[in-house]
């Protein structure tokens, strides 16, 4: 209830409270007549009375009966007067019952489809959610595969290298193998080249040939002496021919 149908209706009080008084002037007087015999004698013209008598009843207790019941319902200590009407514009509102019982229905279904409605939004978001999450984990998943797939590369590259690095060493290896028999054989074949045969002659023996062809007749001269010949102490005979290494 606005300000205007609170007017109106004071208003409507007031002038039912003054309907009511000139009613009971009305029969006061009609009363007074009838006692005192004076049936024929018409009553005084009381209009000049009734407008003093409403602006008594206006400002004697229309008016005390207004603000009491103003500072009663609506008036909260610490608010303003504009503040007060404001709120009284607001939440003075009367309805009929069947009014309220159908507001109260269309609130209760605007709040049903307001929570559906939220409901639903809550679902999209949850489902948009679980999406942005099974997205994030096969996002890690396959970054995960990929980085193992990389490490696993990067082992096999490793794996290669150390292979190719151990083949490439064997191969060292034998080449060099193969060089040095390769230079043992022609160390021998130089040797035996240059290696030169001797008749043993009479009164000689294997110290005398070394100790004139080599200038030494070490042990270690006479080794190499019967090594070359296959032979395995130092006599000789007249006559054998021996090579000299």
């Amino acid at each position: 209830m606005n300000k205007e149908d609170y007017r109106d209706k004071i208003e409507e009080h007031r002038q039912s409270f003054e309907d009511e008084q000139k009613e009971q002037q009305s029969l006061s007087r009609v009363s007074r007549m009838n006692k005192n015999g004076n049936k024929n004698k018409k009553p005084k013209d009381s209009k000049r009375k009734t407008p003093l008598m409403t602006i008594l009843f206006v400002i004697f207790i229309l008016i005390p009966l207004t603000i009491l019941i103003y500072f009663w319902k609506f008036y909260e200590p610490g608010k303003t007067i504009e503040q007060a009407e404001k709120d009284t514009a607001e939440q003075v509102v009367e309805l009929d019952p069947s009014e309220a019982s159908a507001s109260d229905k269309d609130k209760d279904k605007e709040d049903k489809g307001q929570d559906a409605q939220g409901d639903k939004k809550a679902q999209e978001q949850s489902q948009k959610d679980a999406e942005k999450l099974a997205a994030e984990q096969k996002a890690a998943e396959e970054a995960k595969k990929a980085q193992e797939a990389k490490k696993a590369e990067e082992a096999k590259k490793v794996e290669e290298a150390r292979k190719a690095e151990e083949a490439r060493i064997a191969q060292q290896q034998a080449e060099a193998a193969r060089k040095a028999e390769e230079a043992r054989k022609a160390e021998e074949a130089k040797q035996n080249a240059k290696a030169t045969t001797h008749t043993v002659k009479a009164n000689e023996n294997l110290y005398r040939i070394a100790l004139n062809h080599y200038g030494d007749g070490s042990e270690a001269t006479l080794a190499k002496i019967r090594a070359a010949n296959g032979m395995s102490s130092n006599t000789v005979m007249v006559g054998q021919v021996i090579k000299l290494p």
